[in-house]
């Protein structure tokens, strides 16, 4: 797969945008885009013109057009192709239903800009569609346990922005407050930081913690200790939600929630005349505040979904991936059909597309014609090919089994029960038994 620089030229809007519904053309897609954008694309093309070009942290993805060898279609980065197709040239609109103001706005972009801030256009060149459908996926889909773009909560924002008082107060605790790794993980992850500096740009709350702000610099001049057992205290209350935003929207409310503070107050007789900045006290300047004994840790949960968390598979196929992800989210208790149905038809599409890679036939040919393997019989010769190809004999014993006991929570006439046997209805125990049965199976299928 070998990266590419074009010109807005060689490129082609797909009319198979996921997007879009299916275009009829060049113009039809440039049309459906304008029709489900609208002023967002205006928005991108001046973020283009302002910011002197593409972002260079994403390159479009293309594949080769079966029209055309010399041209290429983008089969993501479609609203960025066809803002610089407006920009370059604003004709393309003739003809298209454009609102007159919109059509306004991209003329006048238009006029300002220069094609070489744009090309040659960086590219990554895939071998088909299914090639690129796993990027796709993960960059359209959420964070996918972290596979895809996973998001900057609050406090990360401020860290890129600017560190401004309430983020040097709350990194202060996170160093040196005897946090357990348990509060420091649901800070980090989800924590109230507009309250925090709600709290902290108020004169009146600066004073009863002995705090001054001065050039964005949050400063003291009372010991490091007094300070922070302050600070540790209203982190975890707002962490907890012991003390919520609607509590402290007015001056008074925020006031009276730090006169409450009771011990947790500063000693302000503790005062001296030297003011320092709290971001640049360090490990020696605590001295009375002994750090959280760790908390003992908890027994791991039972499992509550039919794919353990920490199993991770390759799946490849688009469609398997999203059955996957329900699958290691759908709870047991609530889901217990659904997932029995799930769980077969993973697990035979994930045989076919083996075997298809493979090269095994998923038909059998007979005097009168041709007829669909059975399911047991792709499982026997799946299983077969791999051990030939050196998986080892014991780590498929689980699915080798299963097809010949009826009695096993894995075998084919037990997952088709569930679909087709009004009566037969699946346990939470068969079905976790069935997939730590097949795990290693699904394993050497999704390397």
């Amino acid at each position: 797969m070998p990266a590419r620089q074009l010109t807005i030229g060689d490129l082609l809007l797909d009319v198979e945008n996921p997007r879009i519904s299916r275009a009829g053309g060049q113009n039809d897609a440039l049309q459906k885009i304008i029709d489900d954008q609208d002023v967002k694309l205006a928005v991108l093309a001046e973020s283009i013109l302002e910011d002197g070009g593409l972002n260079p942290m994403d390159r479009l993805l293309v594949v080769k057009s079966d029209d055309s060898e010399s041209k290429y279609v983008v089969i993501e980065g479609n609203r960025r192709l066809a803002a610089i197709k407006i920009l370059h040239n604003p004709a393309v609109l003739t003809g298209l239903e454009v609102r007159s103001a919109l059509q306004k706005r991209f003329e006048a972009l238009a006029r300002n800009f220069d094609v070489a801030t744009v090309e040659p256009i960086d590219c990554f060149e895939v071998s088909d569609r299914a090639d690129g459908a796993t990027w796709i996926h993960q960059r359209h889909t959420g964070e996918n346990e972290g596979r895809g773009i996973v998001d900057w909560n609050a406090v990360a924002t401020r860290r890129f922005t600017g560190r401004d008082p309430a983020l040097q107060a709350l990194d202060l605790v996170l160093a040196h407050g005897g946090l357990s790794d348990d509060e420091k993980k649901a800070i980090e992850a989800r924590f109230p930081i507009t309250t925090l500096d709600r709290l902290l740009s108020t004169p009146a709350v600066r004073a009863k913690l002995g705090l001054e702000i001065k050039d964005q610099k949050l400063l003291t001049n009372l010991p490091a200790d007094e300070v922070l057992k302050t600070l540790r205290r209203i982190v975890r209350d707002l962490a907890k939600k012991t003390v919520v935003v609607t509590a402290l929207k007015k001056v008074e409310q925020q006031v009276d929630y730090v006169s409450k503070l009771g011990q947790d107050l500063p000693d302000l007789s503790k005062r001296s005349t030297a003011q320092k900045s709290i971001d640049t006290f360090e490990a020696q300047d605590f001295k009375q505040s002994s750090p959280a004994k760790p908390k003992p840790k908890a027994k791991p949960n039972p499992r509550r979904t039919l794919i353990p968390r920490e199993c991770r598979l390759n799946v490849t196929n688009p469609k398997l991936a999203e059955i996957f992800k329900e699958l290691r989210s759908l709870p047991f208790t609530d889901f217990p059909h659904a997932i029995s149905v799930l769980f077969r038809v993973f697990l035979e599409i994930s045989v076919d597309d083996y075997l298809t890679r493979a090269n095994i036939p998923l038909i059998v040919k007979l005097p009168k014609g041709t007829k669909d393997k059975s399911l047991r019989s792709k499982m026997q010769e799946a299983t077969k090919y791999m051990i030939a190809n050196g998986t080892p004999k014991k780590h498929l014993e689980g699915v080798s089994k299963a097809v010949n006991d009826k009695h096993n929570p894995l075998n084919v006439e037990t997952l088709n029960n569930y679909v087709h046997n009004r009566f037969f209805s699946p346990t939470e125990r068969d079905l976790r038994v069935a997939w730590d049965n097949a795990q290693p199976f699904f394993e050497q299928i999704w390397p």
